[in-house]
Parts: structure tokens; sequence; C-alpha cells
């Protein structure tokens, strides 16, 4: 069963990737469905930290469906130098926080998990709120999510594919948003 839910949510999410890719409202269904199937498949791997980020990832799906709708379609902005000062303070604490109370459970990999969780936080919302720095946070992010599903005690393969197609689909990302901001100017 492991397989089947690892499977499916690499197919959803590379849906997903895609249709945000293009800054496309859609993303969002994709987005949520591979939110459940990752709930699921977390748990079933102690990995306790990612649950618990999936499940609120399911709701900011839901959400963001909501926030992106059709009229704010291209409206993508940079943060500021303050926001980015933040937003790394933000996933270094958080980190840190995370890493101790997972530490106190069977999480094979509490330091990975604590980050991958924050920092997809901190990139969900940026993508919300559609600005480009989530590019940057994303590529970060699934560069470590491949590292942890490649050194899992039972490797997760395809969500370790899927996060290395992701972090190249996270370059590809920030220059297409990129260029639908020149668009606006």
């Amino acid at each position: 069963m492991i397989n089947y839910l690892e499977i499916g949510a690499t197919i959803f999410g590379l849906m997903q990737g895609i249709l945000v890719m293009f800054n496309k409202r859609s993303n969002w269904i994709a987005y949520s469905i591979q939110m459940i199937l990752m709930i699921i498949f977390s748990f079933s791997m102690h990995l306790y930290g990612d649950v618990t980020n999936s499940a609120i990832y399911l709701v900011l799906g839901i959400i963001g469906f909501i926030i992106w709708n059709k009229k704010d379609e291209k409206d993508i902005k940079e943060c500021s130098r303050k926001e980015r000062i933040i937003y790394c303070l933000i996933i270094g604490i958080s980190t840190c926080i995370v890493f101790a109370i997972l530490n106190k459970t069977d999480d094979p990999l509490p330091l990975l998990d604590a980050f991958t969780t924050t920092s997809s936080f901190v990139a969900t919302y940026y993508m919300m709120t559609k600005k480009i720095d989530t590019w940057i946070i994303w590529f970060i992010n699934d560069i470590f999510y491949a590292i942890e599903y490649f050194i899992l005690p039972e490797q997760a393969w395809s969500l370790f594919l899927l996060n290395v197609v992701w972090t190249i689909m996270a370059i590809i990302s920030y220059i297409n948003w990129k260029n639908i901001m020149k668009g606006e100017k």
C-alpha cells in the first residue's frame, strides 16, 4: 500500500508542479489530493513532521484555490529585503523548535524533517501570496526533501525522484514567474 500512496502522491505532485509553474489556479486541486496521500504515507513512515505539514497543506491548498482567483492571475511580486530576513529567521528558529520536538519521537530523520517541514510552510505561504521568492525557498527545500527520501531507512524512490524533478521545476518556475512579472510592468 505504501508504494501506491507514494506513486499517487508523486503523480499528483508532478501535476501540481506543472500547473503552478504556469501560474494556473487548478494547481491547488492536485496539491490537495497529493496532500491527502502524503498524510497517509508520512504517517506510515513515522515522519510526524511531514504528517503535520501535509495536514496543514491540505487546508492551505483549499485556501490557495480560493485566493488565486482569475483577476489576480498575474499579480506576482518580489519579497522586500526585510521580508527575506524575516523568512530566513522564521525558517531557522522554527527548524530548531520542531527538531527539539521530533528528536523525542521515533522520527528517523528529525533534523531534515524539521527543516523541510518549516521551510515548506514558508514556501507555501509565499506561493499562496504569489511572491517569486517562493521558488528560491522551494529550490532549497526540494533538494533537502530529495536527500530525506533518499536516506530514509525504507527509501521512497518515487518521492525522491519527484523532489529531484521539483528542484528543476523550481528553477523553471522562477524563470516563468519572472517573465510574467516583466510582462506586468
